[in-house]
């Protein structure tokens, strides 16, 4: 789950994958992920590494509005 305040696209491995602070589900492994324009946030992205996760316990990762 990628959390932002507003509404954005949620880029996986440069892929289009759903929107901030939904539930997407992938399989485990090494994902990039970062969202759509405009880019007033950051980090810019957020290299991670996906595994014993499940629905119920989903992992989740931050972007916050640059400043």
């Amino acid at each position: 789950m990628a959390l932002f305040p507003r509404k954005r696209r949620v880029m996986i491995n440069g892929q289009l994958m759903g929107g901030t602070n939904e539930k997407l589900e992938l399989e485990s492994g090494l994902y990039e992920v970062a969202l759509g324009p405009p880019k007033n946030f950051v980090p810019e992205k957020h290299d991670v590494d996906l595994h014993n996760t499940s629905s119920l316990m989903p992992m989740t990762v931050e972007f916050k509005d640059a400043e």
